[in-house]
């Protein structure tokens, strides 16, 4: 979010903000920009993110989407659905050599299309490897405008789908959703301290137990497999990111203890990576394998399950 004249350079679009506004806990993220005096907060469900810019001074508000700004875009679109809808297709290379996002973004108010940067063929349609768009309208001091976000590895129809995880604007009830989903997951292991520092650490630690492996499914159970085909998953959640030099000594071996259900879905998704793809999972990311660092680690993971009597 910008006010004023719209930029796609990020230096322009970009905001310094202070440690001293920003908050964030389990589900949640909030900052204000300095450079235009804008109040951002951020929530999410499993598929869609859900924005909140809250414009603190009356004039031009403008929503900037760069698909420039970070990995080497191979290939970008832009689709102008309605006044209130776009969807965006970002396909890139870094780590995963070949990485398929698909978004459906929808806005709680009618914006108009201000500028834009891409080859416009048809009407409503941006394409390329440079893919910017400015969206704006004119607001009071005060005024928020709300963004869902919702993403899919599969397709656009998946990416509609997946939206309707949030079928409302009320912007505190997802945040609720999120504290609730997490209270139920970081419950798993209950301890008692007097040291309000140790539960802390402790949580924190837990928490970041649970940040990856990450859902990587549709809410029909259509996958990207690694052949880069579409699939279905049928009796198990199909997951990404196995960074499993890293975890395969203390990460999984937890998961064996207090997720058992997710461990059977794990390794499941190694299985079928090595049916559609010729290997187990070694680095896995966005079915990529990206072969950082040495090793077989799903072995591990997959016989240490085993031997605990994790079934399915």
């Amino acid at each position: 979010p910008t006010m004023g004249e719209p930029s796609f350079d990020n230096k322009v679009y970009a905001s310094t903000f202070s440690h001293a506004n920003e908050k964030a806990s389990a589900g949640f993220y909030s900052v204000k920009l300095d450079k235009h005096n804008i109040d951002v907060r951020l929530t999410t469900s499993t598929r869609v993110g859900f924005h909140e810019y809250t414009f603190n001074k009356a004039g031009q508000a403008n929503i900037i989407l760069d698909l420039n700004h970070r990995d080497k875009l191979l290939e970008g679109e832009i689709r102008f659905v309605d006044s209130k809808t776009i969807e965006v297709l970002r396909r890139s290379e870094a780590w995963a050599r070949n990485q398929y996002v698909y978004a459906r973004i929808e806005f709680n108010t009618p914006l108009l299309i201000n500028s834009k940067k891409g080859k416009n063929k048809p009407e409503n349609l941006l394409t390329g490897e440079e893919v910017a768009i400015s969206l704006s309208k004119q607001v009071q001091k005060g005024e928020k405008i709300l963004v869902k976000v919702s993403l899919s590895p599969t397709s656009y129809e998946g990416a509609k789908l997946n939206s309707s995880e949030i079928k409302h604007w009320n912007f505190d009830k997802v945040h609720q959703d999120a504290i609730a989903l997490w209270n139920k997951e970081l419950s798993k292991i209950e301890v008692t301290s007097n040291d309000k520092d140790k539960l802390a650490i402790f949580y924190t630690a837990l928490y970041h137990t649970m940040m990856q492996p990450n859902i990587a499914q549709d809410l029909d159970g259509k996958y990207r497999g690694r052949d880069n085909q579409i699939h279905v998953a049928e009796g198990f959640d199909y997951y990404t990111v196995f960074s499993l030099w890293d975890t395969f000594r203390g990460a999984h071996p937890l998961y064996t203890l207090i997720d058992k259900k997710r461990t059977a879905d794990y390794i499941n998704t190694f299985i079928k990576q090595y049916e559609q793809g010729g290997r187990l999972p070694v680095w896995e990311l966005a079915s990529n394998e990206t072969d950082c660092m040495i090793g077989y680690h799903s072995v591990s993971v997959i016989a240490d399950a085993m031997v605990k009597g994790i079934k399915g």
